[in-house]
Protein backbone atom coordinates (compact mmCIF):
# COMPACT_ATOMS: atom_id res chain seq x y z
CA UNK A 1 0.00 0.00 0.00
CA UNK A 2 1.41 3.40 -0.97
CA UNK A 3 1.96 6.19 1.50
CA UNK A 4 -0.62 8.41 -0.19
CA UNK A 5 -3.43 5.86 0.24
CA UNK A 6 -6.55 7.54 1.53
CA UNK A 7 -7.35 6.58 5.12
CA UNK A 8 -11.01 5.79 5.51
CA UNK A 9 -13.20 7.04 8.31
CA UNK A 10 -14.11 3.89 10.25
CA UNK A 11 -17.71 2.78 10.20
CA UNK A 12 -19.46 3.07 13.56
CA UNK A 13 -18.68 0.02 15.67
CA UNK A 14 -21.84 -1.81 16.77
CA UNK A 15 -22.57 -1.33 20.46
CA UNK A 16 -20.86 -4.21 22.26
CA UNK A 17 -22.74 -6.44 24.67
CA UNK A 18 -21.22 -6.45 28.14
CA UNK A 19 -21.41 -9.99 29.52
CA UNK A 20 -21.61 -10.02 33.32
CA UNK A 21 -23.49 -13.25 34.15
CA UNK A 22 -22.99 -16.94 33.43
CA UNK A 23 -26.35 -17.04 31.64
CA UNK A 24 -25.27 -14.21 29.32
CA UNK A 25 -21.98 -15.98 28.65
CA UNK A 26 -23.78 -19.20 27.77
CA UNK A 27 -26.02 -17.30 25.33
CA UNK A 28 -22.96 -15.69 23.75
CA UNK A 29 -21.11 -18.99 23.35
CA UNK A 30 -24.20 -20.64 21.92
CA UNK A 31 -24.26 -18.08 19.11
CA UNK A 32 -20.55 -18.52 18.47
CA UNK A 33 -20.84 -22.28 18.01
CA UNK A 34 -22.02 -21.70 14.44
CA UNK A 35 -18.98 -19.62 13.44
CA UNK A 36 -15.95 -20.83 11.52
CA UNK A 37 -13.80 -18.05 13.04
CA UNK A 38 -14.06 -15.73 16.05
CA UNK A 39 -11.91 -12.67 16.72
CA UNK A 40 -10.51 -12.69 20.26
CA UNK A 41 -8.56 -10.23 22.39
CA UNK A 42 -7.92 -9.73 26.09
CA UNK A 43 -7.29 -6.82 28.41
CA UNK A 44 -5.26 -7.56 31.53
CA UNK A 45 -3.06 -5.99 34.18
CA UNK A 46 0.36 -7.14 35.36
CA UNK A 47 1.96 -4.28 37.24
CA UNK A 48 2.65 -5.77 40.66
CA UNK A 49 1.93 -9.48 40.14
CA UNK A 50 3.66 -12.50 38.67
CA UNK A 51 0.49 -13.76 37.03
CA UNK A 52 -1.48 -11.49 34.70
CA UNK A 53 -4.94 -10.53 35.99
CA UNK A 54 -7.61 -10.85 33.33
CA UNK A 55 -9.83 -7.78 33.08
CA UNK A 56 -11.84 -8.39 29.90
CA UNK A 57 -12.22 -10.84 27.00
CA UNK A 58 -13.44 -9.47 23.68
CA UNK A 59 -15.21 -11.73 21.18
CA UNK A 60 -16.49 -10.77 17.72
CA UNK A 61 -18.20 -13.01 15.17
CA UNK A 62 -18.49 -10.46 12.36
CA UNK A 63 -21.82 -9.07 13.55
CA UNK A 64 -21.91 -8.95 17.33
CA UNK A 65 -19.20 -7.99 19.78
CA UNK A 66 -19.30 -9.41 23.30
CA UNK A 67 -17.16 -8.07 26.13
CA UNK A 68 -16.90 -10.78 28.75
CA UNK A 69 -16.24 -9.49 32.27
CA UNK A 70 -14.26 -12.25 34.04
CA UNK A 71 -14.47 -10.38 37.33
CA UNK A 72 -18.28 -10.48 37.28
CA UNK A 73 -18.79 -13.90 35.63
CA UNK A 74 -18.06 -16.63 38.17
CA UNK A 75 -18.19 -19.61 35.77
CA UNK A 76 -16.02 -19.21 32.67
CA UNK A 77 -16.02 -22.83 31.50
CA UNK A 78 -18.30 -22.07 28.49
CA UNK A 79 -15.63 -19.65 27.28
CA UNK A 80 -12.92 -22.30 27.68
CA UNK A 81 -15.04 -24.77 25.71
CA UNK A 82 -15.41 -22.32 22.82
CA UNK A 83 -11.72 -21.45 22.81
CA UNK A 84 -10.81 -25.14 22.44
CA UNK A 85 -13.56 -26.01 19.96
CA UNK A 86 -11.68 -27.59 17.00
CA UNK A 87 -14.31 -26.30 14.53
CA UNK A 88 -13.73 -22.60 15.35
CA UNK A 89 -10.55 -20.74 14.43
CA UNK A 90 -9.61 -18.23 17.12
CA UNK A 91 -8.17 -15.10 15.49
CA UNK A 92 -5.78 -12.96 17.56
CA UNK A 93 -3.21 -10.28 16.82
CA UNK A 94 0.17 -10.79 18.52
CA UNK A 95 -1.26 -13.42 20.79
CA UNK A 96 1.58 -14.63 23.04
CA UNK A 97 0.49 -12.61 26.09
CA UNK A 98 -3.19 -13.38 25.43
CA UNK A 99 -2.37 -17.09 25.43
CA UNK A 100 -0.50 -16.75 28.70
CA UNK A 101 -3.32 -15.01 30.56
CA UNK A 102 -6.01 -17.32 29.15
CA UNK A 103 -3.98 -20.38 30.04
CA UNK A 104 -3.53 -19.09 33.59
CA UNK A 105 -7.19 -18.15 34.11
CA UNK A 106 -8.97 -20.84 32.08
CA UNK A 107 -6.40 -23.63 32.12
CA UNK A 108 -6.41 -23.96 28.34
CA UNK A 109 -4.71 -22.60 25.24
CA UNK A 110 -7.01 -21.45 22.39
CA UNK A 111 -6.85 -23.85 19.45
CA UNK A 112 -6.96 -23.82 16.43
CA UNK A 113 -5.25 -20.47 16.29
CA UNK A 114 -4.52 -17.76 13.75
CA UNK A 115 -2.25 -14.83 14.62
CA UNK A 116 -2.68 -11.97 12.16
CA UNK A 117 0.70 -10.47 13.07
CA UNK A 118 2.47 -13.67 12.03
CA UNK A 119 0.41 -13.96 8.84
CA UNK A 120 1.09 -10.31 8.00
CA UNK A 121 4.84 -10.93 8.19
CA UNK A 122 4.46 -13.86 5.79
CA UNK A 123 2.48 -11.86 3.25
CA UNK A 124 4.55 -8.71 2.84
CA UNK A 125 3.22 -6.37 5.53
CA UNK A 126 6.37 -6.26 7.65
CA UNK A 127 7.72 -7.84 10.81
CA UNK A 128 5.90 -7.34 14.16
CA UNK A 129 3.29 -5.04 12.62
CA UNK A 130 0.98 -3.57 15.26
CA UNK A 131 -2.78 -4.07 15.08
CA UNK A 132 -3.64 -0.44 14.31
CA UNK A 133 -0.89 -0.17 11.68
CA UNK A 134 -2.00 -3.41 10.02
CA UNK A 135 -5.67 -2.38 9.92
CA UNK A 136 -4.67 0.93 8.35
CA UNK A 137 -2.39 -0.78 5.81
CA UNK A 138 -4.92 -3.44 4.81
CA UNK A 139 -8.29 -1.74 5.27
CA UNK A 140 -7.36 1.93 5.15
CA UNK A 141 -9.04 2.47 8.52
CA UNK A 142 -7.56 4.42 11.41
CA UNK A 143 -7.93 2.73 14.81
CA UNK A 144 -7.67 5.09 17.82
CA UNK A 145 -5.38 4.12 20.71
CA UNK A 146 -6.86 6.27 23.44
CA UNK A 147 -7.25 3.67 26.23
CA UNK A 148 -3.94 1.81 25.89
CA UNK A 149 -2.96 2.50 29.51
CA UNK A 150 -6.38 2.02 31.09
CA UNK A 151 -6.99 0.26 34.39
CA UNK A 152 -8.94 -2.78 33.20
CA UNK A 153 -9.68 -3.95 36.73
CA UNK A 154 -11.66 -0.89 37.77
CA UNK A 155 -15.43 -1.19 37.85
CA UNK A 156 -17.56 0.05 36.29
CA UNK A 157 -15.64 0.22 33.03
CA UNK A 158 -16.06 3.53 31.22
CA UNK A 159 -17.82 3.82 27.86
CA UNK A 160 -14.52 4.88 26.29
CA UNK A 161 -12.89 1.70 27.56
CA UNK A 162 -15.68 -0.49 26.23
CA UNK A 163 -15.49 1.19 22.82
CA UNK A 164 -11.72 0.82 22.68
CA UNK A 165 -11.93 -2.85 23.69
CA UNK A 166 -14.51 -3.53 20.97
CA UNK A 167 -12.37 -1.80 18.33
CA UNK A 168 -9.54 -4.22 19.10
CA UNK A 169 -11.52 -7.13 17.63
CA UNK A 170 -13.92 -5.36 15.26
CA UNK A 171 -11.46 -5.26 12.33
CA UNK A 172 -9.73 -8.59 12.97
CA UNK A 173 -12.00 -10.82 10.89
CA UNK A 174 -11.78 -8.86 7.61
CA UNK A 175 -8.00 -8.70 8.11
CA UNK A 176 -7.99 -12.46 8.77
CA UNK A 177 -9.99 -13.22 5.60
CA UNK A 178 -7.66 -11.12 3.44
CA UNK A 179 -4.56 -12.67 4.98
CA UNK A 180 -5.91 -16.19 4.40
CA UNK A 181 -6.45 -15.28 0.76
CA UNK A 182 -2.94 -13.86 0.44
CA UNK A 183 -1.38 -16.91 2.10
CA UNK A 184 -3.24 -19.15 -0.29
CA UNK A 185 -2.20 -17.13 -3.35
CA UNK A 186 1.44 -17.20 -2.23
CA UNK A 187 1.22 -20.92 -1.43
CA UNK A 188 2.21 -20.22 2.18
CA UNK A 189 -0.80 -21.62 4.02
CA UNK A 190 1.23 -24.61 5.23
CA UNK A 191 3.85 -22.17 6.53
CA UNK A 192 1.19 -20.53 8.67
CA UNK A 193 -0.07 -23.86 9.96
CA UNK A 194 3.46 -24.80 11.06
CA UNK A 195 3.98 -21.42 12.74
CA UNK A 196 0.76 -21.75 14.74
CA UNK A 197 1.67 -25.27 15.83
CA UNK A 198 5.06 -24.00 17.02
CA UNK A 199 3.44 -21.06 18.80
CA UNK A 200 0.99 -23.33 20.62
CA UNK A 201 3.79 -25.71 21.62
CA UNK A 202 5.80 -22.81 23.02
CA UNK A 203 2.77 -21.52 24.94
CA UNK A 204 2.25 -24.95 26.51
CA UNK A 205 5.91 -25.17 27.57
CA UNK A 206 6.24 -21.60 28.84
CA UNK A 207 6.09 -22.35 32.58
CA UNK A 208 9.34 -24.33 32.79
CA UNK A 209 10.62 -23.71 36.30
CA UNK A 210 13.51 -26.19 36.11
CA UNK A 211 15.22 -24.58 33.13
CA UNK A 212 14.90 -20.88 33.94
CA UNK A 213 18.61 -20.75 34.85
CA UNK A 214 19.39 -21.11 31.13
CA UNK A 215 17.95 -17.62 30.58
CA UNK A 216 20.22 -15.90 33.11
CA UNK A 217 22.63 -13.62 31.28
CA UNK A 218 26.22 -14.45 32.17
CA UNK A 219 25.49 -17.96 33.50
CA UNK A 220 28.07 -19.33 31.04
CA UNK A 221 30.87 -18.15 33.33
CA UNK A 222 29.94 -20.65 36.07
CA UNK A 223 31.64 -24.01 36.52
CA UNK A 224 29.32 -27.07 36.82
CA UNK A 225 28.80 -26.83 40.60
CA UNK A 226 28.14 -23.09 40.37
CA UNK A 227 25.66 -23.76 37.60
CA UNK A 228 23.96 -26.38 39.78
CA UNK A 229 23.67 -23.77 42.53
CA UNK A 230 22.23 -21.20 40.13
CA UNK A 231 19.69 -23.74 38.92
CA UNK A 232 18.53 -24.40 42.49
CA UNK A 233 18.38 -20.68 43.26
CA UNK A 234 16.30 -20.03 40.13
CA UNK A 235 13.96 -22.92 40.93
CA UNK A 236 13.45 -21.47 44.40
CA UNK A 237 12.80 -17.97 43.03
CA UNK A 238 10.37 -19.27 40.37
CA UNK A 239 8.40 -21.22 42.98
CA UNK A 240 8.37 -18.35 45.49
CA UNK A 241 7.26 -15.70 42.99
CA UNK A 242 4.34 -17.87 41.92
CA UNK A 243 3.39 -18.60 45.54
CA UNK A 244 3.50 -14.93 46.48
CA UNK A 245 2.27 -13.74 43.05
CA UNK A 246 4.98 -11.12 42.77
CA UNK A 247 7.22 -10.21 39.81
CA UNK A 248 10.63 -11.87 39.78
CA UNK A 249 12.46 -8.56 40.08
CA UNK A 250 10.45 -7.67 43.21
CA UNK A 251 11.88 -10.74 44.94
CA UNK A 252 15.45 -11.30 43.68
CA UNK A 253 16.73 -10.34 40.23
CA UNK A 254 18.58 -12.62 37.82
CA UNK A 255 21.69 -10.51 38.33
CA UNK A 256 21.60 -11.00 42.10
CA UNK A 257 21.07 -14.77 41.87
CA UNK A 258 24.02 -15.02 39.47
CA UNK A 259 26.20 -12.99 41.82
CA UNK A 260 25.32 -15.32 44.72
CA UNK A 261 26.49 -18.31 42.65
CA UNK A 262 29.62 -16.51 41.38
CA UNK A 263 30.81 -15.25 44.78
CA UNK A 264 29.92 -18.52 46.58
CA UNK A 265 28.84 -16.63 49.67
CA UNK A 266 29.59 -18.53 52.86
CA UNK A 267 27.85 -16.32 55.42
CA UNK A 268 24.99 -13.89 55.85
CA UNK A 269 27.52 -11.09 55.86
CA UNK A 270 28.84 -12.18 52.46
CA UNK A 271 25.30 -12.43 51.17
CA UNK A 272 24.37 -8.96 52.43
CA UNK A 273 27.25 -7.43 50.44
CA UNK A 274 25.69 -8.51 47.15
CA UNK A 275 23.78 -5.85 45.23
CA UNK A 276 20.05 -6.47 45.40
CA UNK A 277 20.08 -8.36 48.71
CA UNK A 278 17.87 -5.92 50.57
CA UNK A 279 17.35 -6.19 54.37
CA UNK A 280 13.84 -7.64 53.95
CA UNK A 281 15.14 -10.36 51.65
CA UNK A 282 18.00 -11.09 54.04
CA UNK A 283 15.68 -11.44 57.04
CA UNK A 284 13.27 -13.74 55.28
CA UNK A 285 15.43 -15.82 52.94
CA UNK A 286 19.14 -15.62 53.85
CA UNK A 287 19.32 -19.04 55.51
CA UNK A 288 17.43 -20.71 52.67
CA UNK A 289 19.58 -19.09 49.98
CA UNK A 290 22.82 -20.12 51.71
CA UNK A 291 21.52 -23.69 52.06
CA UNK A 292 20.59 -23.87 48.36
CA UNK A 293 23.94 -22.42 47.36
CA UNK A 294 25.83 -24.94 49.49
CA UNK A 295 23.73 -27.83 48.18
CA UNK A 296 24.54 -26.89 44.59
CA UNK A 297 28.24 -26.41 45.24
CA UNK A 298 28.47 -29.82 46.96
CA UNK A 299 27.01 -31.76 44.00
CA UNK A 300 29.12 -34.28 42.15
CA UNK A 301 30.12 -33.01 38.73
CA UNK A 302 28.21 -35.87 37.09
CA UNK A 303 24.99 -34.61 38.70
CA UNK A 304 25.49 -31.01 37.59
CA UNK A 305 24.05 -29.31 34.50
CA UNK A 306 26.25 -29.20 31.42
CA UNK A 307 28.44 -26.14 31.12
CA UNK A 308 26.92 -23.38 29.02
CA UNK A 309 28.67 -22.14 25.88
CA UNK A 310 30.79 -19.02 26.14
CA UNK A 311 29.93 -15.97 24.02
CA UNK A 312 31.17 -16.24 20.47
CA UNK A 313 34.63 -14.72 19.82
CA UNK A 314 34.73 -11.34 18.10
CA UNK A 315 36.07 -12.83 14.88
CA UNK A 316 32.84 -14.80 14.52
CA UNK A 317 31.07 -11.52 13.78
CA UNK A 318 32.29 -11.50 10.19
CA UNK A 319 30.83 -14.95 9.55
CA UNK A 320 27.53 -13.96 11.11
CA UNK A 321 27.38 -10.88 8.88
CA UNK A 322 28.10 -12.99 5.81
CA UNK A 323 25.34 -15.46 6.68
CA UNK A 324 22.96 -12.59 7.41
CA UNK A 325 23.53 -11.32 3.87
CA UNK A 326 22.46 -14.74 2.58
CA UNK A 327 19.27 -14.49 4.65
CA UNK A 328 18.55 -10.91 3.53
CA UNK A 329 19.07 -11.81 -0.13
CA UNK A 330 16.67 -14.74 0.12
CA UNK A 331 14.15 -12.67 2.09
CA UNK A 332 14.21 -9.93 -0.56
CA UNK A 333 13.49 -12.50 -3.27
CA UNK A 334 10.46 -13.73 -1.33
CA UNK A 335 9.33 -10.25 -0.20
CA UNK A 336 9.67 -11.30 3.44
CA UNK A 337 11.26 -9.66 6.48
CA UNK A 338 14.63 -11.40 7.12
CA UNK A 339 13.55 -12.14 10.72
CA UNK A 340 10.81 -14.43 9.42
CA UNK A 341 13.43 -16.68 7.84
CA UNK A 342 16.14 -16.65 10.51
CA UNK A 343 16.86 -14.66 13.66
CA UNK A 344 20.27 -13.50 14.83
CA UNK A 345 20.37 -16.25 17.47
CA UNK A 346 19.83 -18.85 14.72
CA UNK A 347 22.85 -17.55 12.83
CA UNK A 348 24.90 -17.50 16.03
CA UNK A 349 24.05 -21.17 16.62
CA UNK A 350 25.15 -22.05 13.09
CA UNK A 351 28.47 -20.24 13.59
CA UNK A 352 28.96 -21.88 16.99
CA UNK A 353 28.54 -25.31 15.41
CA UNK A 354 31.15 -24.37 12.78
CA UNK A 355 33.64 -23.48 15.51
CA UNK A 356 32.94 -26.44 17.78
CA UNK A 357 32.16 -29.24 15.31
CA UNK A 358 34.09 -27.96 12.26
CA UNK A 359 30.96 -28.10 10.12
CA UNK A 360 27.70 -26.20 10.12
CA UNK A 361 24.63 -27.56 11.91
CA UNK A 362 21.26 -25.87 11.69
CA UNK A 363 19.24 -25.05 14.83
CA UNK A 364 15.83 -26.73 15.11
CA UNK A 365 14.03 -23.52 14.10
CA UNK A 366 15.37 -23.72 10.55
CA UNK A 367 16.33 -27.38 10.29
CA UNK A 368 12.74 -28.55 9.86
CA UNK A 369 9.55 -27.62 8.08
CA UNK A 370 9.13 -24.89 5.51
CA UNK A 371 12.17 -22.92 6.67
CA UNK A 372 14.53 -25.74 5.78
CA UNK A 373 13.43 -25.66 2.15
CA UNK A 374 13.33 -21.86 1.95
CA UNK A 375 16.49 -20.86 3.86
CA UNK A 376 17.96 -23.80 5.82
CA UNK A 377 19.44 -25.65 2.90
CA UNK A 378 20.86 -22.44 1.39
CA UNK A 379 22.31 -21.34 4.73
CA UNK A 380 23.89 -24.74 5.29
CA UNK A 381 25.59 -24.68 1.89
CA UNK A 382 26.84 -21.13 2.42
CA UNK A 383 28.22 -21.94 5.86
CA UNK A 384 29.90 -25.21 4.94
CA UNK A 385 31.45 -23.76 1.80
CA UNK A 386 33.62 -21.54 3.96
CA UNK A 387 34.00 -23.74 7.04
Amino acid sequence: MTSDTLVKTPLPIPDPILVTTTAQLQDCIEQLHHCDAVAVDTEFMRTDTFFPILGLVQLFDGETCWLVDPIAVSELSPLAEMLTNPEITKVFHSCSEDLEVLQHVLGCVPEPLFDTQVAAAMTGYGFSKGYAALVEAMLGIHVPKGETRSDWLQRPLREAQLGYAASDVYHLLPVYRQLCESLNQLDRTTWMVEEMEALLAKASDRDDIDNYYLKVKGAWQLEPQGLAALKLLCQWRETETRKRNRPRSRLVSDKTLLEIAVTKSKSKHDLSEIEGMHPGIMRRYADELLELLDRGLQKNKADCPESLPEPLPKQAGDTIKRLKKVVVRQADMLDLPPEVLARKRDLEMVVRSMLEQKHAVLPAAIANGWRYDVIGRILLDAANSSA
